[in-house]
This record gives C-alpha cells, sequence and structure tokens, in this order.
C-alpha cells in the first residue's frame, strides 16, 4: 500500500510540474513592434488621443520572456486562425473603428457584429482564419484603428459578455488543453500584455520596478 501511495505522489509531482504551454500575445501602440511592458527602458505604449491605432501581435513559441514555448502533444505551434478580445479601462474611453488584417485572414469567425468584428461598450472582439497552417513564430495580427478620450488602458479578456463563445486564442496544429486545437488564453497560456498608462515610479510603491499590464 506504501508503495502504492508512494508511485501515486510521485506521478502527481510529475503532472504538478509538467510544461504548460505558453505563448505571449501583446499590444503596440507606437510601432516598435514591442511592448514597453516587458522593459521599462522602451518606448512608452500609451493611449491618450493622439492615437489613434493599435496593433495586435502574438508570439506563437515563446513566452513573454523569450523561452520556448512547449506543446505537450510535440506538435508545432503553427497559426491558422485567431481571435481576441479587449477591454477598454478609465480613465478615459476607447472607440472601436476598423480591423485590418495582416495575416490574409479571410474568413469570420465572429458569431456577433459584422462576422469578423464584434463591438459593445468597452468591449470587441475581432476573430479571423483561413485554411493555411503559419509556421510558428512573431506575427502582427493586424491593426485596430480606434478613437481615444482621456488615458484610457486598453487589456486583453478571456471572456466577455459580447458573446458566449469569445475569447482570446489562436488555432494551431498543437492540440491545446481541450484537444481542439485551440491555444486559449487563460487556459493554455498567460502571458499577455495591454497597453495604457505606467504606474508613477516612487520610493513607497514596488511600481517603480512594475509596468501597468495585468
Amino acid at each position: 500500500m506504501k508503495r502504492c501511495l508512494l508511485m501515486f505522489a510521485a506521478a502527481a509531482a510529475l503532472f504538478i510540474g509538467a510544461p504548460a504551454y505558453s505563448q505571449y500575445i501583446f499590444l503596440d501602440s507606437n510601432g516598435d513592434g514591442v511592448n514597453s511592458h516587458t522593459n521599462p527602458s522602451l518606448p512608452d505604449d500609451i493611449l491618450n488621443p493622439s492615437i489613434t491605432s493599435a496593433d495586435v501581435y502574438i508570439v506563437t513559441d515563446k513566452n513573454r520572456n523569450g523561452s520556448d514555448a512547449v506543446c505537450s502533444s510535440a506538435e508545432p505551434f503553427t497559426i491558422n486562425q485567431y481571435e481576441f478580445l479587449l477591454h477598454s479601462d478609465p480613465p478615459g474611453s476607447i472607440a472601436f473603428n476598423s480591423w485590418t488584417d495582416n495575416m490574409g485572414f479571410t474568413v469570420g469567425l465572429a458569431l456577433c457584429g459584422d462576422g469578423k468584428v464584434c463591438k459593445a461598450g468597452g468591449d470587441v472582439w475581432v476573430a479571423l482564419g483561413s485554411g493555411t497552417q503559419l509556421a510558428p513564430g512573431k506575427y502582427k495580427l493586424g491593426t485596430l484603428g480606434i478613437t481615444v478620450a482621456g488615458t484610457p488602458a486598453l487589456d486583453f479578456l478571456t471572456s466577455s459578455t459580447l458573446n458566449a463563445n469569445a475569447q482570446t486564442a489562436f488555432g494551431s496544429n498543437c492540440d491545446g488543453a481541450n484537444f481542439d486545437s485551440l491555444i486559449r488564453l487563460g487556459l493554455d497560456f498567460s502571458d499577455s500584455d495591454g497597453i495604457g498608462e505606467r504606474i508613477p515610479v516612487t520610493a513607497t510603491t514596488w511600481g517603480k520596478i512594475k509596468s501597468r499590464y495585468r
């Protein structure tokens, strides 16, 4: 009996310590192709009335820190579809305008709006796909036109009242946790960076070494 318990404990430890999927999805508002939350020395990605667009990037095979993502089914982290949810927070507001795809994906996958872009209130859902798997790597998914009032923040969501199926995810050869070839934020990976005002640097807050991100 003791031997069985030891074997069970060892198996549990292996399961808990097993590599998880991880990818990195982020926003860029200054056109440099990176998010300033990864490094305080980078030019700020912020929102104010002078900003009229935000680029959406995904790195399908790397974590935020640049380490390799791991697929438990040993398949490559290809990409043939994407969808993302964004939510704006005060101070200020954002009106979501048109989406310009950069991937050559033409099949709308959103179940509301015009089938490609669905928006209401402070949320927007963009979802497109294709029949072709692209190689793992870093991709600029496209550009979202925005009208900004004040200095709001814009962050990724894992669900929304826009639609019960709305999520942030990408289609891949890798099975994913639900074995449906979708790699989901909040389930398969957690590295995401939005844009917004930085936490003020003060001697009394740990914000002096951290950027504002979820």
